[in-house]
């Protein structure tokens, strides 16, 4: 990964922070998910210029979950695509800064998917139960290299069968409200007598169902008595 690309670190907050007069946003673990940025609640850090110039995300930098108690969600990664002007990150975030080529988001899908999380999982160091990376082994990631017109290729492609997927979910989400409301509507010609041939006759459920109800209300009610002493 270093060879195609530059890693590095973010900032600790502490309380000496809250003077600094530049105060920009913060971004944390708790914003960065497999894939997904949750920008709903980003924190704000007191930073120097320089720490500013060395730590602002730019669109396209990767971000890794550099620790977790649970294995399967070390080394999550999300995309910065410029979202927040003037952004920095937290220490337990690494940013990885694509170069020489390298497309973003070719790195993110590889990262995402199985070998690229075998190779994630495969460096994670374990103390105490909890699963650490560092930027020496992000650094040291395999990554599946070839031309940038090949990676744009197969960006195309997964993208494409992730909005088919979307797509096919929309459609199915659909088709179950559909049913339900079919189903309502099963129920209401059946109790209307309307899916079978019914003699001109016979008095439709709905009639009969409201026919008993209006019995059974009009019905004089027992008086309970107190029960005779022994």
């Amino acid at each position: 990964m270093s060879s195609v690309a530059e890693v590095s670190g973010g900032l600790t907050k502490n309380s000496k922070r809250d003077s600094l007069p530049l105060q920009v946003p913060y971004l944390r673990v708790a914003n960065v998910y497999a894939n997904e940025l949750r920008l709903d609640d980003v924190s704000v850090i007191g930073c120097t210029q320089n720490e500013v110039a060395r730590t602002t995300l730019m669109a396209g930098d990767l971000l890794l979950v550099e620790g977790n108690g649970s294995l399967d969600q070390i080394g999550r990664v999300a995309l910065w695509g410029g979202e927040l002007d003037q952004c920095v990150h937290q220490n337990q975030l690494i940013k990885v800064r694509p170069s020489g080529g390298l497309d973003p988001k070719f790195a993110l899908y590889w990262l995402l998917s199985p070998l690229g999380r075998r190779a994630i999982e495969a460096v994670a160091a374990s103390s105490s139960g909890l699963h650490t990376l560092s930027l020496s082994k992000v650094g040291g990631l395999p990554l599946p290299l070839c031309n940038p017109e090949e990676q744009h290729e197969t960006v195309r492609r997964i993208e494409s069968a992730f909005a088919k997927i979307d797509r096919l979910a929309k459609e199915a989400k659909r088709a179950l409200e559909l049913v339900g409301r079919l189903d309502e509507a099963i129920l209401a010609k059946a109790f209307r007598g309307e899916l079978v041939p019914q003699d001109a006759n016979d008095e439709p459920a709905e009639h009969l169902l409201a026919r008993i109800r209006a019995e059974r209300e009009a019905a004089p009610k027992g008086k309970r008595g107190r029960g005779a002493k022994a």
